[in-house]
């Protein structure tokens, strides 16, 4: 058992792309980014990812997240 729990791996939310309908409370250590449209947010989250060297994950409900180990 002790090897399942040392072998989990965590990723950290480095920052999350929104457009404009999308409500983000709150974001932790993230930052949030709002995209204008679909376009300008998948330019932006990739440019990020990029950057920082994450993956991107999108979510079911259309927000952009910049995920890194």
């Amino acid at each position: 058992m002790g090897r399942e729990s040392a072998q989990q791996q965590t990723a950290r939310i480095i920052a999350a792309v929104t457009l404009p309908h999308h409500k983000v409370l709150g974001a932790g250590d993230a930052f949030v980014l709002e995209a204008g449209d679909e376009n300008e947010q998948e330019q932006l989250t990739l440019d990020l990812a990029k950057a920082v060297k994450a993956d991107v994950v999108r979510l079911s409900n259309g927000i952009c997240i910049i995920l890194r180990d």
